[in-house]
């Protein structure tokens, strides 16, 4: 029995561009699994993929991560460090800029980010201008 041939793309090239598309946005890596089981499922059976290439890609993948969850913890690190330390902040509200001074005494870990607490005023880490003890 004739099996017909399946054309095939390199893997590298495939996921390479699919990690960093064309407008900016990035792949996670929920999408990138996902990717890369859909390759591996419709490859040729009689012409399988070199599984090197796949190994590599997924180890990039993970070191991606690594180093974006270790920036993130940087961060964390780096707010916590404010606690009780007076910040000055540039603040933009409802497109009104104003300066908000004072001591830092909470720092909050969410969904939307981290924030400090300056008196009655929730503020992000980009925001501060200045740290004073």
């Amino acid at each position: 029995m004739a099996v017909d041939s399946i054309g095939t793309t390199d893997p590298a090239s495939t996921l390479g561009a699919a990690v960093q598309q064309s407008n900016g946005n990035q792949l996670g890596q929920q999408e990138f699994l996902k990717l890369l089981v859909t390759q591996l499922t419709n490859q040729d059976p009689l012409q399988p993929q070199d599984q090197s290439q796949f190994l590599a890609q997924l180890a990039q993948f993970s070191t991606v991560e690594g180093v974006n969850n270790l920036a993130s913890s940087q961060s964390k690190v780096q707010a916590s460090s404010l606690l009780g330390k007076t910040v000055d902040a540039l603040v933009v509200t409802n497109n009104v800029q104003s300066k908000v001074s004072g001591q830092v005494t909470a720092v909050k870990y969410d969904s939307s980010g981290i924030s400090l607490q300056v008196g009655q005023n929730n503020i992000t880490l980009d925001e501060v201008q200045q740290v004073r003890n």
